[in-house]
């Protein structure tokens, strides 16, 4: 008899690759309803009236425009009040049928976007980014999606010098989701144009 070799033919389990994260959109809601492809938005100093606060619910195809009164910035922004502040709540949602792959982390931005032009002031990104999905809260000692959009205005013990007719102020908020399987990210934006 012939002899002969008999391959071993072994089989191995594979674990079945993590996919990235797809369908992301920013929400101003967790559960239940709201807005979509939004984010809701507070001046950090609550006391303050601001213009700029928004519920989310004026956000169309992710961009949220509003014009701003100047001559109401120099009533609600006066003495120490020399610079607005904006916090931004957010959840990052998906619409993928099989929701965030296992292990899925979380880094929010918010930036100064390119539209931005300013006659007088600077504009400026304060805090920590949240690596939280769920970064809505921004009552008390929360500050939502964690960084902040700062415009401090010109001017110093003469008196504020606000932006000047047409002036805009563009913000960007955005998410990055990140798997074992790569990185997907969604953002809106937000506008502010100065008027008289």
């Amino acid at each position: 008899m012939t002899p002969f070799n008999l391959g071993v033919v072994g089989t191995c389990a594979q674990a079945a690759a993590v996919p990235a994260p797809s369908g992301l959109r920013i929400t101003d809601f967790s559960s239940g309803s709201g807005n979509t492809d939004a984010v809701d938005i507070q001046e950090a100093e609550e006391a303050i009236s601001a213009q700029f606060n928004h519920d989310g619910s004026s956000f169309s195809s992710g961009t949220y425009s509003a014009n701003i009164n100047i001559g109401t910035l120099s009533s609600n922004y006066t003495g120490n009040a020399a610079a607005v502040t904006l916090e931004f709540g957010g959840f990052l949602s998906t619409s993928a049928s099989g929701g965030m792959p296992s292990g899925t982390t979380y880094l929010w931005d918010v930036a100064t976007g390119s539209n931005t032009s300013l006659s007088a002031g600077s504009t400026s990104i304060i805090g920590t980014a949240s690596t939280t999905q769920d970064s809505l809260g921004f009552s008390g000692a929360d500050d939502g999606v964690g960084e902040k959009a700062r415009l401090t205005f010109g001017g110093g013990k003469g008196g504020l010098v606000f932006p000047s007719p047409n002036d805009v102020w563009h913000i960007e908020v955005s998410c990055t989701a990140t798997s074992a399987g790569g990185s997907a990210s969604a953002s809106v934006d937000i506008e502010y144009t100065f008027v008289l």
